[in-house]
């Protein structure tokens, strides 16, 4: 929400690898700005139109969009405070909330000391400061708090049709209500899902309200059911503070009866209502006099004047009483229960939950954290945020700037730094990446990419248009290609995001997800150009026009010297492979045109003779084949007693013949021992094909005619032209005998 809105020039990202389109997207990098610019388009851009329609501000309008794209389940309503009541402007409201020293206080201790007042040194509720003018102001800007997790302050309370029982089982998992069973014989899971719907409030939220008024451990005297009891003890032995170091303040002896301390025992109050005063003894004390007062509306049905005398009840008069007092008076939001400023309330300002001036972001984040538990933070959720006439122009800054873990804004606490090295390099540190595409029907957009996170990236996730979210990676590189499943001339929203844990301590990682916006992309879904397909067979050439982009198959080829098809952009596939060719594409069939030698040559290794066998091949079929490493050679000699791979079969011979040039493969018969002279050999040559979609195909040539080693031999001392050694010539005739 910092970041100007700002169209940029569209990088148009080519699937055809032409001159032209290829200068085209040089020349638009190049006019771009340099670094990130934050920009909508689209659906995006009205949304963000819609938002500033209702009457959000601009600034507000540019965080929710960011939102939406993030979780685009969740929908955001403006309140517009002022419209409401004039008098209620950004200054009025400030000066209200600050007029009362214990309206909005913080702890005194020196973590906090940014955010004491700077005169009033007066302490509250054992233990606080007064809040300066600059702290309320923070505290009360909403643009301070329009993230994933600050966000949920706004979160609306009533309604409790979206939540199931599983969300509000997790919210209570690790706590002393997780297995508890209440009087009434239901788990506090059940019974908080029971008490959303009758006073049709948002059961997580009740859930979470008591998680975060008692702690896990619920170990707090107000909901002990001897309160009373520790009253006494306070008392008797006039205690000045608690294990913690809080004050505790006592009455003075002789001053309160402990009958009366004692009838405290048997009341809880679990959303610890009316538990204030100054002193621990007084805020344990109040809050056991409301429990006794309890729900009036009950009084009949319950007895004892409808007092909160077991657990249910009191959980039953909390709900009862938060949606009497509080989102019927129009404080359905954390965020309206500690700043009362919604004008249509009967009376405002005065009527505050919580006194602590951090208590609506506390809440926020133990309902985040409960929703984030479970991965539901993708479920639909609605936020009610106010807006302020007279709002400075820029957002309320923190008196801490961030120091105070516990009260900074949630995205200080963590850092990113976003890169796409396709379709576009980019990068951003702490915000996400915003390109615009164009891409052809049926193509594909390769994503690549890396991002990083304070708190380490789970993996990252893909989603078209606000739809199902998808896996895009299971760690923080991105290396994925996605198919452009839309018409012409269409505009789609690609956007990535990725999934980290949510710091809950300040200082270390917890497994809890988390969600942020890694990349934007407008994605304009143009015509394809029409690519032709030309395939030569000899002399005969055929043609195809098509759609760049559009699935198609190579023609089929019946012949059985058929190698494949020669593609001019380097490829060799077999017949029937699809394509989906980009460019003007030619193909050229290779047939594997050989022919076996009708005879053999013998020669010797030390004493013993073997045969070589030849085969020829025409040399620019198989020098193309063999230069694309898509050919290799091998041969079987086919004996009497049956058939033996040969080890090696070599190349290395050209010859002319009839006009033709040809590569001549040999391969050579095991030594052949004396017993083996007469035995017939044959010699079977094959190829493999090696094709570059990573299939194969083997050819066989014809089987060579039979000879015996003294065959050859023979012949060879029968040729007068040969020209033999005398050693050569011996050798011979020791085959012959």
């Amino acid at each position: 929400m910092r970041s100007k809105v700002k169209k940029i020039g569209t990088v148009i990202v080519s699937f055809l690898i032409v001159a032209v389109l290829v200068t085209a997207v040089i020349t638009q990098l190049m006019i771009a700005p340099s670094g990130n610019e934050r920009y909508f388009s689209g659906a995006a851009e009205r949304y963000c139109s819609n938002l500033i329609s209702a009457g959000f501000p601009r600034d507000y309008a540019v965080a929710l969009t960011e939102l939406h794209l993030l979780h685009p389940t969740w929908d955001f309503t403006p309140l517009l405070i002022t419209e409401q009541n004039p008098t209620y402007t950004w200054s009025y409201v400030i000066e209200q909330e600050t007029s009362d020293g214990e309206l909005n206080v913080i702890y005194s201790t020196q973590k906090y000391a940014a955010y004491h007042h700077p005169t009033n040194k007066e302490l509250y509720d054992s233990g606080y400061y007064q809040a300066s003018v600059e702290t309320v102001e923070y505290f009360m800007d909403p643009r301070n708090f329009l993230n994933e997790l600050d966000i949920f302050q706004f979160y609306t309370l009533s309604g409790s049709e979206k939540a199931t029982l599983e969300q509000v089982q997790a919210v209570l998992a690790g706590t002393f209500m997780e297995e508890g069973v209440l009087e009434n014989g239901v788990s506090y899971a059940e019974y908080f899902m029971t008490l959303g719907k009758e006073f049709d409030i948002n059961p997580i939220f009740l859930a979470a309200k008591v998680r975060q008024e008692q702690g896990t451990r619920g170990t707090s005297p107000i909901i002990s059911g001897v309160c009373g009891t520790k009253l006494v003890d306070f008392y008797v032995n006039q205690t000045e503070k608690t294990d913690s170091g809080s004050e505790i303040r006592p009455p003075k002896a002789g001053t309160v009866s402990e009958a009366d301390l004692l009838a405290y025992n048997g009341y809880y109050n679990h959303f610890n209502i009316g538990a204030t005063g100054t002193g621990v003894f007084q805020i344990y004390q109040n809050a056991m006099k409301r429990a006794k007062t309890g729900t009036a509306a009950m009084a009949e049905e319950w007895g004892d004047g409808g007092a909160w005398n077991t657990r249910w009840k009191a959980l039953y008069g909390g709900a009862y009483f938060l949606k009497k007092n509080y989102i019927e008076r129009y404080q359905s939001t954390v965020y309206l229960q500690k700043f009362d400023v919604d004008g249509r309330a009967s009376s405002n300002f005065s009527h505050q939950y919580m006194t602590s001036v951090f208590g609506a972001m506390g809440e926020a984040r133990s309902l985040y954290q409960s929703l984030a538990t479970v991965d539901a933070l993708d479920a639909p959720a609605s936020f009610l945020i106010p807006v302020y006439a007279g709002m400075p122009e820029t957002e309320c800054k923190d008196p801490s700037n961030g120091s105070c873990s516990v009260t900074a804004q949630a995205t200080t606490k963590f850092d990113y730094q976003s890169e796409l090295t396709a379709p576009q390099r980019q990068s951003a540190s702490n915000e996400p990446l915003y390109l615009t595409v164009e891409a052809y029907p049926n193509a594909t957009i390769k994503l690549g990419g890396v991002v990083t996170h304070t708190n380490r990236v789970e993996g990252l996730e893909y989603a078209w248009n606000g739809g199902a979210w998808q896996t895009a990676s299971d760690s923080k590189n991105l290396n994925v290609s996605l198919f452009v499943d839309a018409p012409e001339s269409s505009s789609h929203i690609l956007v990535i995001r990725g999934k980290s844990c949510y710091d809950t301590t300040g200082s270390s990682p917890q497994t809890v997800s988390s969600y942020f916006l890694f990349a934007v992309i407008y994605v304009q879904v143009t015509p394809p150009p029409n690519v032709k397909l030309s395939f030569e067979v000899g002399n005969t050439l055929t043609e195809r026009t098509l759609y760049a982009g559009n699935e198609t198959t190579l023609p089929p080829c019946d012949a059985p010297d058929f190698a494949g098809w020669y593609g001019s952009d380097g490829s060799f596939l077999p017949a029937g492979s699809t394509i989906k060719p980009e460019a003007d594409l030619s193909f050229s069939a290779i047939f594997l045109d050989w022919k076996i030698a009708d005879g053999a040559a013998i020669s010797t290794r030390g004493n013993s003779p073997t045969l070589r066998f030849s085969l020829f091949l025409r040399k620019n079929e198989y020098l193309l084949l063999s230069e694309g490493a898509w050919i290799s050679l091998g041969a079987t000699v086919v004996t009497e007693s049956g058939r033996k791979e040969l080890d090696t079969v070599s190349t290395k011979t050209l010859m002319s013949s009839s006009g033709k040039e040809w590569v001549r493969a040999d391969a050579e018969t095991p030594m052949l021992s004396s017993l083996e002279l007469e035995h017939t050999y044959s010699a079977e040559f094959y190829a493999i094909l090696h094709y570059t979609d990573g299939t194969q195909k083997k050819l066989s040539s014809p089987l060579s005619p039979t000879r015996t080693a003294k065959q050859v031999a023979a012949a060879a001392l029968a040729d007068s032209t040969a020209g033999y050694s005398e050693e050569e010539a011996a050798f011979l005739q020791s085959v012959i005998k």
